[in-house]
């Protein structure tokens, strides 16, 4: 099969993102996809590049990559629902041209998909067979030769089971179950009926008139008049994305069927990997480097790291014996194996040298996930203490907090402020304290006890986990207090 030729021709795509992640996609797509006229906006970031999917699919941080179709202002329907489907069909549709030149290279798009997923599942069965020819189970099924060489027929089974594979879409490597189907059936002319869907957000003032699913109605009804598509809710070839909200309007096709998000190596899920990707790029991780997360979970944060910068040490700690097998099931399921290994114990105690690691790196456990008899806001101390003692001079701390937390953690880190304006009184001054103001002091003292002066706060970053607001929090390990 001839290969198939894709124009260089750079075009406008968008990503969207989770709230407080938009920052992370600019530097990816700018770095990695050389992009161009990139425009930030709230859980979206406007690009533009050339149509090669094997630096997009590179972008970590994002949520789901679009061809964009159109762009503009916020529209104000009408309450009348007809004058509302005019107004759409206006704005939206318009020229019909733009539509079929849109589709055409999302077609292009899908075909390049394909052939770089025929490609992935040759490497696969290649590697597959190299790891079996060296197994031990082989050389010794030769070496019985009951009947038939039972090498053999091992092999034969193994060339088997990979075809069958590949008429099984449940084992692609991507885990792009419904892609490939999709892009087999119909994908040879803008001319010929595709199915389609509607996927329409719809908020701010509109959504106080119509909902999204209304929206998409009105949207899906227009495109099968004009260009006689058919819908399909389940298994659609093309999904078309709106977006209505107060300060624009969005149309466009999704790249890939499965979000870049997800990732095909993670068993167990844990922490959103795109969350867990923006805090491994604060930490700034460097070969040679020895990365500690002394409360890994299933070991998402690691696996963001280890996947990226392969040539580190990292150690993952945790004290549920559950959440550490899921963590190297994760491990053996990437790939990233002989980089990572895994502790039991406690944060609170780290069985673990003294200025010895150069970055430590945690989300800490808040809300639902966290189950202690005692208040986290007690034990973050103790476990910032730990962290402190672990980590050498100039290492780095990147840690994902409540916003809850990180307001009370701050004040472990303003106690200097607080300890200058305690040393300028005199004893004299003290004495006349009414109780109100010895009580006060008495906590200074408390804060003295818990504050780290050898922390420096480097920066934070307010990051949306769904329905909880959290931190992501970084600071550096300074020589002394002096450096703050």
């Amino acid at each position: 099969m001839a290969e198939v030729e894709f124009a260089p021709r750079k075009q406008r795509f968008f990503c969207t993102a989770g709230r407080g992640l938009e920052r992370f996609v600019v530097d990816e797509v700018t770095q990695k996809a050389s992009a161009l006229d990139v425009e930030a906006m709230s859980g979206k970031v406007f690009f533009t590049t050339e149509p090669d999917l094997s630096r997009l699919r590179k972008i970590k941080s994002g949520e789901r990559l679009f061809l964009l179709l159109y762009k503009g202002p916020n529209l104000r329907l009408p309450r009348n629902k007809g004058s509302a489907l005019s107004l759409l069909r206006k704005s939206l549709i318009g020229d019909h041209q733009v539509w079929i030149k849109t589709l055409d290279l999302w077609q292009n798009l899908q075909e390049q998909a394909q052939q770089q997923q025929k490609c992935l599942e040759k490497d696969h069965i290649k590697a597959a067979k190299r790891k079996l020819e060296s197994s031990p189970l082989l050389h010794m099924s030769k070496l019985c030769k009951r009947g038939h060489d039972a090498g053999d027929k091992i092999s034969e089974l193994e060339e088997q089971r990979h075809d069958k594979c590949l008429n099984q879409p449940e084992h692609r490597h991507f885990g792009d179950t419904e892609e490939k189907n999709i892009t087999e059936q119909s994908l040879t002319s803008t001319k010929s009926t595709i199915t389609f869907r509607v996927s329409c957000r719809c908020t701010g003032a509109n959504a106080r008139l119509f909902t999204g699913e209304e929206v998409g109605r009105f949207i899906g009804i227009s495109l099968m008049k004009l260009f006689g598509w058919k819908t399909d809710l389940r298994s659609p070839v093309l999904e078309v994305f709106v977006h209505l909200n107060d300060l624009y309007t969005v149309v466009g096709f999704p790249i890939f069927r499965q979000p870049l998000a997800s990732r095909e190596y993670i068993r167990s899920t844990g922490l959103r990997t795109t969350t867990a990707w923006a805090m491994a790029t604060l930490a700034e991780i460097r070969d040679g480097s020895v990365v500690l997360d002394p409360m890994c979970g299933v070991g998402t944060i690691l696996l963001e790291a280890a996947k990226e910068w392969p040539n580190t040490h990292y150690v993952g700690m945790d004290i549920d014996t559950t959440q550490l097998k899921n963590a190297v099931d994760n491990v053996k399921s990437a790939g990233v194996g002989l980089s990572i290994e895994f502790l039991k114990g406690s944060v609170l105690g780290l069985p673990i040298l003294s200025e010895s690691i150069d970055v430590v790196i945690s989300d800490l456990p808040f809300g639902k996930k966290f189950t202690s008899p005692r208040n986290m806001k007690e034990l973050l101390p103790e476990i910032l203490r730990e962290m402190e003692r672990v980590v050498r001079v100039g290492g780095i701390i990147v840690l994902l907090l409540s916003q809850s937390l990180h307001h009370h953690m701050k004040i472990h880190f303003q106690f200097k402020d607080v300890k200058r304006e305690s040393t300028a009184r005199t004893e004299n001054d003290l004495l006349h304290k009414d109780k109100k103001e010895m009580a006060l002091n008495k906590k200074d003292i408390v804060m003295k006890e818990d504050c780290f002066e050898s922390l420096v706060p480097i920066e934070s970053h307010s990051v949306s986990l769904g329905v909880t607001e959290a931190v992501i929090f970084k600071c550096k390990k300074a020589s002394n207090a002096t450096t703050f």
